[in-house]
Order: structure tokens, then sequence, then C-alpha cells
């Protein structure tokens, strides 16, 4: 498999408030970059309500450990710098393949302690899914049982991908 490494933005979307009452805010969108592929927003939804909901999905591969640290880092920032009505509805799914799975195997934990302690906070906040694919855990010699609970494990990471896009919404 090819690697993909592209310098992106993600933008945080526009939210339209449908109400007479209150004027139509926009997001000032808080630019993430990172060496993955990341697809356009996979979903904005404005409810009659004014609740806002956008989606994302990462396509991490072929990645070191300092940039799947600093994509979610900035991952935390773009949420930081959010309205809090706004972070509600942030969901961001990053389907992780190829060689990178390893960073997240409980065996090398003392190694990538920082990573993981980070990918499970945000895992925590709400907003952060990680899914990692049981094709490039085996591919890497590595056990499916030996990632931390709040991994989800997909069975190829390009197909979780391509199902994310086609259902429209990142499922989390």
């Amino acid at each position: 498999m090819k690697y993909w490494v592209f310098a992106l933005t993600v933008v945080a979307g526009i939210a339209i408030l449908i109400s007479t009452k209150q004027p139509e805010p926009s997001i000032t969108p808080d630019l993430v970059e990172s060496q993955s592929k990341l697809s356009e927003p996979v979903s904005v939804i404005v409810t009659g309500n004014a609740e806002v909901t956008t989606q994302y999905l990462f396509d991490i591969y072929g990645h070191s450990a300092t940039e799947v640290t600093a994509l979610l880092n900035r991952a935390k920032d773009v949420y930081d710098n959010l309205s809090p009505e706004l972070r509600v509805g942030l969901q961001i799914a990053m389907v992780l393949h190829g060689p990178d799975v390893a960073y997240f195997a409980t065996d090398n934990y003392p190694q990538y302690r920082a990573l993981v302690d980070l990918a499970a906070s945000l895992d925590a906040f709400g907003f952060v899914h990680l899914k990692i694919c049981v094709t490039s855990v085996r591919a890497n010699g590595l056990e499916s049982s030996r990632f931390p609970p709040f991994i989800e494990l997909v069975p190829y990471g390009p197909a979780e991908i391509t199902r994310l896009k086609s259902v429209g919404n990142v499922e989390l």
C-alpha cells in the first residue's frame, strides 16, 4: 500500500441555526494540520433545535508517533477553541492502519505512554474515536487482544473508511 502524506486542514464547519429569533452564527474554523489523509466533513447536521453535529474522518497510515501525537494534540486544540454548544456536536473518527497500529499495542505502552494516554483522554472527552485495523495488527505481528479497551478494532481499515464515508456519518 502506498504511503499517503498530505498536509491537510480540518474545517470545524459552519453552523446555521434554524431560528428567526437568533442570528445565524458561524464557526471560525481552526486548522488541523496533519500528515494524514483527511476527508471532508462526513456530515454537518443542523437540527430544528439548533444542535450542530460536525463529523470528521481521519485516515491515518504511515506516520511517526510524533506525527500521530501532533494530530491528536491539534484535534484537542480545535475542541478547546470551540464554544461549549459546538463542542457537544464535534465527532472525529480516526482509522489507523499500517505500521501506525503498533503505537497502541499494550506491549509498547512504556515507549508510547504519552501518545496512548493522550488518545485515551480524548476518547474520554467523547469526541475522538480511534479505530484500528485488525489486518494491520496481524501484519505487524501483534495480537488484537493486546490493545486498550478504548480502541475499537475493525476488520480492515480501508474498508472501514469506505463504509463510514458511504453511510454519511462516522457512526461513533
